[in-house]
This record gives structure tokens, C-alpha cells and sequence, in this order.
């Protein structure tokens, strides 16, 4: 299947859509390392021989961006091979229109799925920072979760599988790393280590001491006094924390399988006080079975009085297979947008008045694209072109303007 012309040229180039969580990110990255390593050139959809898509099923909405994906990719590049990846695949099986289709246990060899060969590509980022599975799967399931189902138990990846993957992020000059996982605190369990997560972040920092590391979500329930407070003491960990609370009706979370909700508060006030410059997000699931006025009252109130600076709300989704799928009384469609449309405006409220806060401070920042940059804290800073991407800088803050910060880069020592 040599080929002439175009089709040809396109033989031995990939492209990849990432669907979903970090996780699913630090997977895709992974993968996009292993074509590369055997001569496979990243490229766009419209270029590409192969398109992959790591998918997501967490939500319906999910399920149908990725049908919407796919036509559209079909549409541009009638030719390519659409090869569906992971949690949807699981789930459903084949998505119409795919090709080929991987689980989540098949799609770290999709190699072994392509015509090897040795082929000489040029290598390109996919991203600007690392994203480092370091765990995988959950034991908690929640009554409105399908990733145990699709994702199964939780499973810690060894250190030393771990060191090499950040061997190869310094080699390609990655200046921050994001740890992902499915829940993280679990880290170690399955080893059979106590306080597994804090002292696998305790030998990141003695072993690579020049990076930044980024935690990507983290269960409050979980949080020790121990682990916490390395995490808001250490340099190495960016201030930037996603709690995954998921709601504060204390009814609501204990239908959810999530306790009662106790101690929000004085974590995330904890949080503010030790380390004001921080960001703190959270995940709100608006609409769960049985929430009622009162219900989203209490969430909304939270919201409100608790310093979170941005938060993500999903309207639910019944997913196939979980208990809250057979869970009444529904909340009306039109209710649940309602109220999430409600929360979402709130967030922008709430981070647009912490981009204000910022103006005047100095921040670190990764640039994550022409002209533009990641904070540490989780803003994004635009400011003039000229500095690679990649690279971990500090900025002066100038300005705000709704939720995007203006900087001046800051160059000499350390920088």
C-alpha cells in the first residue's frame, strides 16, 4: 500500500482530537510520543493519514460532540482512517463512522493496530506542558459515575514507570507537569502504602526539584491534614487546586454517594488563607435527581460566600448502568439549565473579580501558545509575541480585562 500522490503523502501522518478529562490528555500524549518514536508525523485532521480520538462518555453532551467529530472530520478528510479510542468505546462500542475501535486496556498499542515501518517524521508538541498519568481507574463508585465501569479499580503507576516518562518530558523540554488521575489521593493503596500520594509528590520533589507540578483535581474528602499542608507549603506544587465537590446540599451528596459535604468550607478557606494567590476551582453537578429549590438554594449560597474563583457545572446526565440513572423524581430540562446557566454566570463573576485581584502582582506562567500563557494559579495571561512555547516565565500584571490578565514578561535570574 505504497501509493502515489497525495493519499501517500499522508500515509504516515496522524493527527489526535482528546476528548475529556486529563487524564485522557496524559494518555494522548503518551500515545502521540509512541508514533513519533516510530516515524509518524503529527499533523492536522485535514493533513492526517490517521485520526485518532481519545474519547470521553462522562457526559451525553460527550457522546454527541464526538458523533459531531466525527462527521465533521469525515466531511474535511473523506480519506483518513478514523481510528475511536477509550471511555466511549467501552461503553457503547464502535461510534458510527469510526474505522477501528480501541478500549481504554487496547488504546496505549494502538502501534501494534497501524503498519509499522521505519519512516522519519518530524516531531512537533501536541501540548505545551507534561501531562503524567500517574494514576488510573476508582473504587468509590458514585451513584451517578460510569467510570469504574469503563476506567475499572484503581491502579497506581509504579514510580520508576513514572520517572522514565518525565525523563522523556526534560528531554523535550517540558518546564511544567501536570499529574492527572482519576482520583488521585488513591495513589498507592493498591501497593499497599498509607499516605502513598504525599510520598509519591515527596520523591518528585527530591528527584526533579526544576519542575513545577500541577495537581489536576483532588477529592476533599481525601485531603489528610498531612497531605494538604505539603501541598500548600511546597514550591513545587503550583497554587492552583480543582476540588471535585460535586454539590453542598448535604441531601444531594449523600444520594450522589459523597458524605454529607462537612468541612467544605474550612478547606477552601484554608486554602485562601495560607496561599491567597491561589486558585481554586471546583465541579458543581446541577439537576441530580430529586434537587430541589432548597437543595440548589444551599449550592448556590456556597458558591457565593465560600473564595472559590471559578468553578465547572454540569447539568446531570443519566448515564446507563449507574443507580441515579433510575433515580425520581427527575428535575425538569428546563429547570436544570436554568440553574445551571445561574452557577456558570456566577463563576464568570467569580473569575473575573480574582483576574481583578491579580493586577499589579507578579506571576509564574507557562506559555502555552503564541503570545499567550498559563498562570500558575490558573489565569491566562496574554502579552506580545516573541517567547517559545513551553517555557516557565514570570509577568508582571498590568491588567485585567474580563477574565484574561495582560502581562510584561519578566527576564533575569531564575527566569
Amino acid at each position: 500500500m505504497r501509493g502515489t500522490g497525495k493519499n501517500s503523502e499522508k500515509r504516515f501522518k496522524f493527527s489526535l482530537i482528546n476528548q475529556g478529562c486529563r487524564l485522557n490528555a496524559a494518555e494522548s500524549q503518551r500515545i502521540i510520543f509512541s508514533l513519533q518514536g516510530k516515524g509518524w508525523e503529527f499533523a492536522s485532521p485535514e493533513e492526517a493519514g490517521v485520526i485518532l480520538i481519545n474519547t470521553c462518555t462522562v457526559t451525553h453532551r460527550a457522546d454527541a460532540d464526538l458523533r459531531k467529530i466525527i462527521r465533521k472530520l469525515r466531511r474535511q478528510n473523506p480519506q483518513a482512517k478514523i481510528i475511536a479510542l477509550g471511555c466511549y468505546v467501552d461503553h457503547y462500542g464502535r461510534p458510527e463512522g469510526a474505522h477501528l475501535f480501541l478500549s481504554n486496556s487496547q488504546k496505549m498499542r494502538v502501534l501494534e493496530f497501524l503498519e509499522e515501518g521505519e519512516f522519519k517524521g518530524e516531531k512537533k508538541r501536541w501540548k505545551s506542558r507534561g501531562f503524567l498519568k500517574v494514576q488510573e481507574g476508582c473504587d468509590l463508585h458514585c451513584t451517578y459515575c460510569i467510570i469504574p465501569r469503563v476506567r475499572g479499580k484503581s491502579r497506581s503507576v509504579p514510580l520508576g514507570k513514572i520517572r522514565e516518562e518525565l525523563e522523556e518530558f526534560l528531554e523535550e523540554g517540558y518546564e511544567e507537569v501536570v499529574l492527572t488521575g482519576i482520583h488521585l489521593e488513591s495513589y498507592g493503596r493498591d501497593l499497599g502504602e498509607r499516605q502513598g500520594f504525599l510520598k509519591f509528590l515527596k520523591a518528585l520533589e527530591n528527584y526533579y526539584p526544576e519542575v513545577r507540578f500541577r495537581i489536576s483535581s483532588l477529592d476533599p474528602r481525601f485531603l489528610t491534614t498531612e497531605l494538604l499542608s505539603y501541598l500548600l507549603s511546597s514550591p513545587h506544587i503550583m497554587p492552583s487546586f480543582h476540588l471535585s465537590l460535586q454539590h453542598r446540599s448535604p441531601r444531594i451528596l449523600r444520594l450522589m454517594g459523597r458524605g454529607s459535604g462537612e468541612g467544605f468550607e474550612e478547606l477552601i478557606f484554608r486554602i485562601k488563607n495560607e496561599r491567597p494567590e491561589a486558585g481554586v476551582g471546583a465541579d458543581f453537578i446541577v439537576g441530580f435527581p430529586g434537587e430541589t429549590q432548597e437543595d440548589f438554594n444551599i449550592l448556590y449560597r456556597f458558591a457565593q460566600e465560600v473564595p472559590l474563583t471559578y468553578f465547572h457545572v454540569f447539568s446531570f446526565s443519566p448515564r446507563k448502568g449507574t443507580r441515579a440513572a433510575e433515580m425520581r423524581p427527575k428535575v425538569p430540562e428546563r429547570i436544570a439549565r436554568e440553574r445551571t446557566s445561574l452557577m456558570r454566570e456566577l463563576s464568570s463573576l467569580k473569575k473575573r473579580e480574582f483576574c481583578l485581584s491579580m493586577q499589579g502582582k507578579v506571576l509564574e506562567a507557562t506559555v502555552i501558545r503564541p503570545g499567550q500563557a498559563l498562570s500558575e494559579n490558573y489565569l491566562k495571561v496574554d502579552f506580545e509575541e516573541g517567547i517559545a512555547a513551553g517555557r516557565r516565565i514570570k509577568f508582571g500584571i498590568n491588567s485585567c480585562r474580563e477574565d484574561t490578565l495582560y502581562g510584561t514578561p519578566i527576564f533575569g535570574e531564575g527566569t
